[in-house]
């Protein structure tokens, strides 16, 4: 029973400033730090803090970047096994600003690029499994290994960011689409409010569970004709980056559980509003205990 993550694996290189910059802009920042990231690895120690066991699938460059990241990921409970070093490409980086409680990024996807059918070669998934992915890696790599896993009886959960095109193909393989408001109308070309507010259905392209995080606001799911609305949960925001890696990592844990949708995308939601009350990505995510005590 393992929850597999496939996905970006990042060193985070954090500013912080009193407001975001305008194109051809200079502004002094306040704050400099260096956060372990990536999609892909915050989702992966999301799901470790939360209880399951993980295995990242993914890759870094040989520099030092890379292997303080593998290092990270492994004292942090992830089996990195399926984690390879590649020659001659750097390991990701994220460059982000946060401002004001908000942050914007710039993701140099390097070594991510290089997650190829290899990865996943020889993996035999079960029926208990559940498997995660976004797309700061390969999508060729992520629907094989989605045709694999649902053949096998696993679950798959698709968090689609950075949001790029989507093919059928793909969501037909989802079992769960986790997406935020923008992520929503790039996929399905069509206005996000009219489907909050119940005057339009959700996107017949999709017959998944469909999870829509609405940052402070809560999450709307669908699961079939069944509409569930978890409210936001009032905090004062230090740092949003990776809170949506925490939702994923949590809400794979508690699928993974056997945990009924409602209270899977309740812990999720909870854990979330923890991580963005504290500065960093993996460094934010707390702890199952920190998570059911709240």
């Amino acid at each position: 029973m393992t929850v597999y993550v496939i996905g970006g694996i990042n060193q985070d290189i954090v500013a912080t400033s009193d407001n975001h910059l305008s194109p051809g802009e200079t502004l002094t920042g306040n704050d400099l730090n260096y956060y372990p990231g990536g999609k892909g690895a915050n989702q992966a120690i999301a799901a470790a803090r939360a209880g399951a066991d993980v295995t990242m699938i993914g890759c870094t460059g040989t520099d030092a970047f890379g292997e303080g990241l593998r290092n990270y990921l492994a004292g942090s409970g992830v089996d990195v096994s399926r984690v390879v070093a590649k020659e001659g490409v750097p390991t990701g980086t994220a460059l982000i600003v946060v401002a004001q409680g908000e942050n914007s990024i710039i993701v140099v996807l390097g070594a991510n690029e290089t997650v190829g059918m290899d990865s996943i070669e020889g993996i035999e998934f079960t029926a208990n499994d559940v498997v995660v992915a976004q797309y700061e890696t390969p999508v060729e790599t992520t629907l094989a290994a989605f045709k694999a896993a649902r053949k096998a009886g696993a679950r798959t959960l698709l968090n689609p960011s950075p949001v790029t095109t989507t093919t059928q193909e793909l969501l037909d393989e989802v079992d769960v689409l986790v997406v935020n408001e923008h992520e929503f109308e790039s996929i399905f070309d069509t206005p996000l409010q009219p489907v909050l507010n119940g005057d339009s259905d959700t996107p017949g392209t999709y017959a998944g569970t469909l999870v829509i995080t609405l940052g402070s606001e809560g999450v709307l799911t669908w699961d079939g004709d069944e509409r569930i609305m978890q409210e936001g949960r009032p905090v004062d925001p230090v740092d949003s980056t990776g809170a949506g890696d925490c939702f994923m990592g949590y809400l794979a844990t508690a699928l993974h559980d056997k945990q009924n949708l409602a209270s899977a995308i309740a812990l999720a939601n909870l854990a979330a509003s923890i991580s963005v009350t504290r500065p960093g990505a993996a460094s934010s995510i707390p702890d199952r205990k920190e998570a059911d005590s709240a």
